[in-house]
């Protein structure tokens, strides 16, 4: 068995974690564009007006989501004719505006407030203070939400018994373009992967009786914390279900049941589920659901540029080519630098979780656009985090082909993966946003 002992390394993972991500977002604060990183408008208004008496004009959503979209370029994806020295410089009349603490929720949370743009915030706030203009405000939302990523994702992986070298390819590289940004996507991030992690660290648990108190009450503050988060985060409770703790139990009391009272409990499971079916089909049309899904995601003529990247891990402004090699690269350290053993059941209904994600997004956006043969509203990163639900099948092919890698090896991989992809990173948006002057962060 090899584990990644961090104490022989000069630098533990969780070290060079916070160094690099504190580098890499100051630098990318400065060098992308103000408004370009992705619904930057929209999340620097909720930003803004957390910490505002009288919601001016200026800071509305439909003011700043303008901003943004002559930032990104708007149809044509040049921004040759917008000022980003303007955008910096230039001070928004905020004179009349008093500092009042709202936190109610804007939808996009189970939860009844908004906590999802606290960090980002407190730094637009203190941006303010200091020179309130559009550009000044979303750096300081950028600095805000960075300082805040690297801390707590610091002590993730400080506490998490899982190979710390693969979590730092897996909390950098699918993150980048929103590690620096006003996005309440960082606060989601975060309490995802603790829930996350800690379901992984629950699948070695066979019952309720072996959790210490300390991890009942953490793991019940995981669940409760995704309500707190985006609405598609709920779907990653449908792991749950791949806990032995819970399907042991039930796995002993059918053993002990009689044949005939299997059968009939399987007939009327087999009913409720030919009623919920029913049921659903009413709602969205199975078939009609399965036909758009399909135009969506796996026809070439049908499908939008949001699916044909939606499979892009690395950001969407590098070659596919680097995706491809950083997808083989965490496979192969997922499988050679930690060992660890889960049952088959774990390990498929973890990697179900994925789809039930995606299926579940789809389905929401689809509700409203039931009349169209195909919607290019889902990207890639609502799923992206979902990744880490591969982890239990992945591990099991390690074990199962006795792959081990060195720390120093898995170590280098993670180090080197993770810089060229940062470095390559801030040189594109840079030379897209201010030497060819189209939109840095995506694809036009």
């Amino acid at each position: 068995m090899n584990t990644t002992d961090n104490r022989k390394l000069k630098l533990p993972a969780e070290k060079f974690f916070i160094i690099v991500v504190l580098i890499f977002g100051v630098f990318s604060t400065f060098l992308t564009p103000p408004m370009t990183t992705g619904d930057e408008g929209y999340h620097l208004s909720y930003a803004y007006n957390q910490f505002s008496s009288t919601y001016p004009e200026a800071m509305s959503k439909p003011s700043l989501r303008v901003i943004e979209n002559e930032a990104i370029g708007g149809v044509t994806g040049s921004t040759a004719e917008i000022s980003i020295k303007d955008t910096i410089f230039k001070k928004v009349d905020l004179e009349n505006d008093g500092i009042r603490l709202n936190v109610v929720n804007n939808g996009n949370s189970f939860a009844p407030v908004n906590l999802m743009h606290l960090p980002a915030s407190i730094g637009v706030l203190l941006a303010r203070l200091i020179y309130p203009s559009i550009g000044v405000m979303d750096y300081g939302g950028r600095l805000a939400n960075l300082l805040f990523f690297a801390l707590c994702f610091y002590f993730i992986i400080k506490r998490s018994k899982q190979g710390k070298w693969l979590l730092v390819m897996l909390f950098t590289v699918p993150y980048l373009m929103k590690i620096a940004s006003p996005s309440y996507d960082i606060f989601s991030f975060i309490i995802f992967a603790m829930f996350a992690l800690n379901f992984l660290e629950l699948t070695q648990i066979n019952s309720f009786k072996e959790m210490s108190r300390k991890q009942k009450l953490y793991s019940l503050a995981t669940i409760l914390l995704l309500l707190l988060a985006k609405k598609n985060y709920i779907f990653s409770l449908f792991a749950l279900i791949g806990l032995p703790m819970f399907y042991n139990p039930i796995l002993i009391r059918i053993k002990k049941i009689k044949k005939q009272t299997i059968i009939v409990l399987s007939t009327v499971m087999v009913l409720l589920v030919i009623t919920g079916l029913v049921l659903i089909n009413e709602k969205l049309g199975l078939i009609h659901f399965a036909k758009v899904f399909f135009n969506n995601y796996l026809n070439f003529v049908t499908m939008g540029t949001n699916a044909r990247r939606m499979w892009m891990i690395t950001p969407m402004n590098l070659p596919d080519f680097f995706n491809i090699i950083w997808v083989l690269l965490f496979c192969w350290v997922a499988m050679g630098e930690f060992r660890r053993v889960y049952p088959k059941w774990t390990a498929w209904s973890s990697g179900i979780t994925y789809l039930v994600n995606w299926v579940g997004i789809f389905a929401g956006i689809y509700v409203t656009r039931k009349t169209m043969i195909a919607f290019d509203e889902l990207s890639g990163r609502y799923l992206q985090p979902f990744i880490i639900f591969f982890l239990p099948a992945l591990q099991n092919l390690g074990a199962k082909y006795n792959i081990q890698l060195s720390e120093k090896t898995v170590a280098n991989i993670a180090k080197v993966s993770t810089i060229t992809i940062m470095v390559l990173y801030l040189f594109i948006v840079f030379y897209r946003g201010f030497i060819l002057r189209v939109k840095p962060t995506g694809v036009v």
